[in-house]
């Protein structure tokens, strides 16, 4: 796993505050020229491996430099890449969305409004045509600086700039506003530019380029360089990384590499309105495994108010379950941040306690952030809210450095499996029997359609469903599609029953009545192949 830790530029040695920092600052300003120009050159159908000896001469530069210019830059290529699948979804989605729009406005009237509606339509299908151009093409946009600051200079006093200079200025801050060193194991120190001491009040020697040298020095030292999370995480590769030089002198460079010593470390360098950040990223070291899957498992249900997390043995039955608040719509990054690692902090020392791996679902939610537009307000900022990668990256995180493993296993109707087959039984709720289908899953248990065909719609009301004729070719997952089909309107009936009657007053129980007009004319088989599962 790699790590990042991060801390501030505080001091520098016999140099004072201002002029540690313009160095620095010609430093990211000589990066960011060389950065954009690469991406020009690429962009232009060259190579980085053919441009990287011109670069090395005329920007006098390490080859070390180059390759950080080269890797950074291909990471904001492949991000640019998977947000162009992202705004692909979207734009599938409000193409629709308008064609349902124009035909219901045109149904009830309002000419005008169908006419701006057509014209929002007419433009979509030319975006989404170039959007897969760009896509087949490998055609990459990349604006250095962001777009949204870019167009500020059309309106300089709304955006509070007094000229258009005071514009210019932070135009060229933005897009030079960091640089990267790239670290490797058999180097010094774990990198070859940015050399790190292990004395308790650390230094960094950074090595600037010959084209600064004349102006700001060959070498920047920087003191007192402390790491208030993780420092001694950083103190451990700088130890691997003398054992591997050692180990090398001794042995010979083919054993060395051979051997798990060394680790490279690859620093980050950051402005901001304080100052100069410097983020040390480097793989963290092995930590012993303390869970095992042959005691059991600990399925944890990922919702936008709370986890879910059911334990079972293990031939997959239940053993505990418990819930752990997680309630981050309105709040600040900062809290959300604070809510989530309390939260998975508690799960995961359940996991490690019990010696049981950890099971979640793998989501995908680029169809659901396409599609907030078309759900109630409150729905949308719940899911908005909803961090599903900052959890993943938290358990995969901390389950790391306590030794807790984390798999991921295919959700599909892991809810209409835990409501029909594990609610009632067990007395729980639709979530927690969910998440025991999870800890199934992974397990290898049966999800076979129980012989008693009811499933709880909640309030103490069940309904009866009926399964289609079974054949050895199909999955145990197109019966329990069309079991879904049959219980969502009849949840539907239910909640919209509750609606009505208002949460104070006892819920007479679900007619046949109320179903069969939840279901209205949908089919109660979605067909062959299972539909989605509702959030």
């Amino acid at each position: 796993m790699i790590v990042t830790f991060q801390t501030r530029v505080r001091d520098y040695a016999e140099l004072e505050r201002a002029h540690g920092d313009a160095a620095l600052s010609a430093y990211v300003g000589l990066y960011g020229r060389m950065e954009r120009k690469l991406f020009a050159e690429v962009s232009a159908g060259k190579t980085a491996a053919s441009l990287k000896s011109g670069y090395l001469r005329r920007y006098g530069i390490p080859a070390r430099m180059f390759n950080g210019v080269r890797l950074s830059l291909e990471g904001r290529i492949a991000s640019v890449g998977e947000q162009q699948k992202l705004h692909l979804d979207s734009l599938d989605w409000h193409i629709a969305r308008a064609q349902r729009q124009i035909c219901g406005t045109a149904e009830h009237g309002g000419r005008q409004q169908v006419h701006q509606k057509r014209r929002r339509l007419a433009t979509l299908p030319s975006r989404l045509a170039a959007l897969e151009d760009d896509i087949e093409q490998g055609r990459v946009r990349l604006c250095f600086g962001s777009r949204k600051l870019w167009h500020k200079q059309h309106n300089l006093e709304a955006n509070g700039y007094a000229s258009h200079q005071e514009w210019l200025a932070d135009w060229r801050d933005a897009r030079s506003g960091e640089f990267f060193v790239l670290g490797s194991r058999d180097e010094t120190a774990g990198c070859q530019l940015c050399v790190a001491t292990e004395a308790d009040d650390g230094s960094l020697t950074l090595r600037l380029p010959d084209s600064l040298a004349g102006q700001h020095g060959e070498y920047l030292l920087i003191e007192n360089v402390w790491f208030a999370y993780g420092h001694q995480q950083v103190l451990a590769a700088l130890q691997s990384s003398d054992e591997y030089r050692r180990h090398r002198h001794q042995q010979g460079g083919r054993a060395a590499r051979a051997s798990q010593l060394g680790q490279a470390i690859s620093y980050r360098f950051k402005r901001d309105r304080k100052g100069w950040r410097v983020f040390a990223t480097t793989p963290m070291i092995d930590v012993p495994v303390v869970t095992d899957q042959t005691c059991g498992a600990i399925g944890v249900d990922l919702n936008a108010d709370h986890l879910a997390a059911c334990e079972t043995d293990v031939s997959g039955n239940y053993v505990n379950t418990f819930s752990v608040p997680l309630a981050t719509c309105g709040k600040s990054q900062h809290q959300a941040e604070a809510i989530i690692g309390d939260a998975v902090f508690r799960v995961v020392a359940n996991a490690r306690e019990t010696g049981k791996p950890i099971v979640m679902e793998k989501l995908d939610f680029r169809q659901k952030r396409a599609v907030l537009e078309g759900e109630s307000r409150q729905y949308s900022r719940m899911l908005f809210s909803f961090s599903y990668g900052k959890i993943k990256a938290y358990l995969l995180s901390r389950g790391y450095r306590q030794g807790v493993e984390l798999h991921q296993v295919n959700p599909a109707f892991s809810s209409v499996i835990g409501r029909v087959r594990f609610s009632e039984r067990y007395g729980l709720s639709v979530h927690q029997a969910a998440a025991l289908v999870l800890a199934r899953r992974l397990l290898g248990c049966s999800e076979r359609i129980p012989r008693r065909q009811v499933a709880p719609v909640g309030n103490g009301v069940c309904v009866a469903f009926t399964v289609p004729a079974r054949k050895r070719v199909k999955r145990v997952w197109t019966y329990w599609g069309a079991i879904l089909g049959q219980l969502i309107p009849a949840l539907a009936a239910q909640r919209r029953l509750v609606r009505q009657q208002g949460r104070a007053n006892p819920v007479p129980a679900l007619t046949e009545a109320h179903v069969t007009a939840g279901m209205g004319t949908s089919s109660s088989f979605p067909g062959e192949s299972p539909p989605a599962e509702p959030p």
